[in-house]
C-alpha cells in the first residue's frame, strides 16, 4: 500500500463530509489508485446519495476499467431520478451513450447520442460522436447534417468532414457495386474539397475502371501534385495509365517535373528510380537514387530500391554489399530484435 493510500485511509477522509471524499476520489484517480477511488466514491454516495457528482465520477471509473454493465446501471439509475438537475441529466445521458459506444452497442449508444441532442440540439460532444457512430453504420446522410449542424454551432468551414464522409460513402457504394452513387459521391468530395486527396485516388480508380485512362491520370496526377506525402500511393497506378495512353516515357518527364520544383519529393526520387531501372536505365536509377541518400543516408526505401536496381542490372556483388547495408540499419532500429512469442 502507498503512502498516498495511507494517506487517504488515516486522514480526516473516514469522517469527512461527501465532496471532500470525491475530490480525494479524483487525486486517487490521478494516482492511478484505482481500487481506492472506487472505494472513496463509494463511501461518498452512501454518506449522501444526493451526491449526483460522486455516482457520475464513479460511473466514469467503472468505465474506465471496463466495467461497462456497471457503468451503464449508474447512468440507467441516475437517469430515473426526478431531482437531479437538467445538467446533470445531460451528463448522465452523455455518460451512458459512451458507454454503450465503448461496450459495442452501437444502434443503442446512437439512441442514446440522439435522446440529448433533441435536448441540447448543438451539443459538441453528441455531435462528434454521432457523426462517426451514424458513418460508422453507413448512415451518411444523417452523419453529413450533423456534420454540417456541428460546423455552424463551432462557427468554421464544414467542408473538409464532409468531404471525408461523403469519400466513405463512396467507399461504401463501391463495395455494394453502386457504380453510379460512388461517383456521384466523390463528385460532391471533390466540391466540397478541392483537395481532397482520397477522393482523387479514388475518382482515379473509378475511371481507370472503366477503360478511361486519360481522365484516370488526370486526377492520379492531382493527387501528387496536392500532397507529396501521397505521391507513393499513385505512382505505379499513374505509370500504368500513361503506358495505356501510348505515353510511358512521358512518366518519367513527369517525375522529374516535379524532383525539380520539390528536391525533397522522395517517394518520386524513388518512383523515377524504379521506372528508369524498368527500361534498364541502371545508371540513371541508381544515380536518382543516391540523390536520395545524400539527404538521407538511412532512408530504408532507398536501400531496398537501390538493391533491386543492382540485382536488376545483375549486378550481384553490388547487390549483396547494399541489401548488407539494409541489414545493418534494420538491425541498428531494433527491427530484428527477438520478440516473444504470445501465441
Amino acid at each position: 500500500m502507498s503512502w498516498f493510500r495511507r494517506w487517504l485511509r488515516g486522514g480526516r477522509g473516514e469522517r469527512g463530509d461527501a465532496d471532500t471524499l470525491v475530490r480525494k476520489a479524483l487525486r486517487c484517480v490521478l494516482e492511478g489508485e484505482l481500487d481506492t477511488a472506487e472505494e472513496l466514491l463509494g463511501r461518498a454516495v452512501r454518506i449522501d446519495s444526493d451526491q449526483v457528482d460522486a455516482y457520475l465520477s464513479l460511473a466514469r471509473l467503472y468505465r474506465l476499467r471496463g466495467e461497462i454493465g456497471r457503468a451503464i446501471r449508474v447512468h440507467q439509475n441516475l437517469l430515473l431520478r426526478t431531482d437531479i438537475r437538467s445538467g446533470q441529466r445531460d451528463e448522465a445521458l452523455l455518460g451512458l451513450a459512451g458507454d454503450f459506444r465503448k461496450g459495442g452497442f452501437l444502434q443503442r449508444s446512437i439512441a442514446a447520442y440522439e435522446e440529448l441532442l433533441a435536448r441540447s440540439p448543438n451539443h459538441p460532444s453528441a455531435l462528434r460522436a454521432l457523426v462517426r457512430l451514424r458513418a460508422d453504420v453507413r448512415d451518411y446522410h444523417r452523419a453529413l447534417e450533423l456534420q454540417r449542424r456541428l460546423a455552424r454551432s463551432e462557427r468554421r468551414e464544414g467542408g473538409t468532414g464532409e468531404a471525408q464522409l461523403l469519400v466513405e460513402m463512396a467507399e461504401a457504394a463501391h463495395a455494394e457495386g453502386q457504380s453510379d452513387e460512388e461517383r456521384r459521391a466523390l463528385r460532391r468530395a471533390l466540391r466540397k474539397d478541392p483537395g481532397c486527396v482520397r477522393a482523387w485516388i479514388q475518382l482515379g480508380a473509378w475511371e481507370a475502371e472503366r477503360g478511361r485512362s486519360k481522365r484516370a491520370l488526370a486526377a492520379w496526377r492531382r493527387v501528387a501534385e496536392l500532397d507529396r506525402r501521397s505521391g507513393a500511393e499513385v505512382y505505379a497506378r499513374l505509370e500504368a495509365a500513361y503506358a495505356s495512353v501510348g505515353r510511358a516515357r512521358e512518366f518519367e518527364s513527369y517525375l522529374r517535373e516535379l524532383r525539380e520544383r520539390r528536391p525533397g519529393d522522395v517517394d518520386a526520387g524513388l518512383a523515377l528510380a524504379r521506372a528508369l531501372s524498368a527500361r534498364g536505365d541502371a545508371d540513371g536509377a541508381i544515380a536518382e537514387v543516391r540523390a536520395v541518400m545524400e539527404r538521407d543516408a538511412e532512408d530504408l526505401r532507398a536501400h531496398a530500391v537501390l538493391s533491386r536496381v543492382l540485382l536488376a542490372a545483375g549486378r550481384e556483388a553490388e547487390a549483396a554489399q547494399e541489401l548488407g547495408e539494409l541489414v545493418d540499419l534494420l538491425e541498428r532500429g531494433g527491427a530484428l530484435e527477438r520478440r516473444e512469442y504470445t501465441g
